[in-house]
């Protein structure tokens, strides 16, 4: 129906596929990814951050029809993506990103998204993680609230598999659309992803310090509101790992981690 409703032709599905099916086609001669979502809030919500960002670096939305929770996006060719560059050339990838950052920060708030406070509400939850770490994280969290100055339209889920190569520029993909501190979009899975390649560095500790000094340094963001956010985040990503049912035992090893790379 979508395909001759959008005169869509050649759909491939992607390999990788995970809570949404996204396939690589073509409208016409134009390159397109159609992603198809069960949950029509979340959908609709992705239609929206992608038009707020419309023109700051995010891949174009080219029709949506969100009762069919269908959204059609142009494809970024050769589409590459920024992980390819870990971990030879991290550097050049954080440069990337950061900048892209920068740009989209700029884009106006436009329609109704959810602010960072009702993510983090979750960490008021008891969770079977240390408690230790579960109260940092909401002292942490509280703080980061209290002090966040100007409040952004946020990706969300800032890493470099949603950074891809297109023509000789980069675009980001699967924008979240959330509101609060631009640092958290500088923070938690930019510093920690690719996960399972960066925890098997032979010096990970090393490595995570590094990168939260060089984004500060790019972005000239005090490194300790870095890590903050960088904390606060991976507990988050725990507390929805264990929603999911997934194990978290590598998350809690990252978290040691990134204890002694600070110190």
């Amino acid at each position: 129906m979508l395909s001759s409703q959008w005169g869509l032709r050649e759909l491939t599905p992607f390999s990788d596929l995970s809570y949404h099916f996204v396939a690589r086609g073509y409208q016409g001669d134009e390159p397109i990814v159609l992603k198809l979502g069960c949950d029509v809030s979340v959908v609709e919500q992705e239609r929206n951050a992608l038009q707020a960002f419309n023109g700051y670096g995010v891949a174009t939305l080219l029709e949506a029809d969100i009762k069919q929770g269908a959204l059609l996006i142009s494809r970024a060719i050769p589409g590459k993506t920024l992980t390819e560059l870990f971990p030879k050339d991290d550097d050049k990838a954080l440069e990337i990103v950061c900048g892209l950052a920068q740009k989209l920060h700029q884009a106006p708030i436009r329609y109704s998204f959810p602010r960072l406070t009702q993510w983090l509400a979750i960490l008021d939850k008891e969770w079977e993680i240390p408690r230790m770490d579960l109260q940092r994280a909401r002292a942490l969290r509280d703080t980061l609230i209290r002090t966040t100055k100007t409040p952004v339209l946020l990706h969300g889920d800032l890493h470099y598999s949603n950074c891809l190569s297109c023509d000789k520029e980069w675009v980001l993909i699967d924008p979240k659309g959330v509101i609060g501190d631009p640092v958290f979009d500088l923070s938690g899975c930019l510093v920690r992803e690719p996960f399972l390649p960066m925890m098997a560095l032979q010096d990970t500790s090393a490595q995570v310090a590094h990168r939260i000094n060089l984004i500060a340094k790019t972005a000239q963001v005090d490194p300790q509101r870095i890590w903050d956010w960088t904390f606060v985040q991976t507990v988050l990503s725990i507390c929805w790992s264990l929603e999911d049912g997934q194990t978290i035992d590598k998350k809690l090893e990252f978290l040691g981690l990134l204890r002694t790379a600070m110190q």
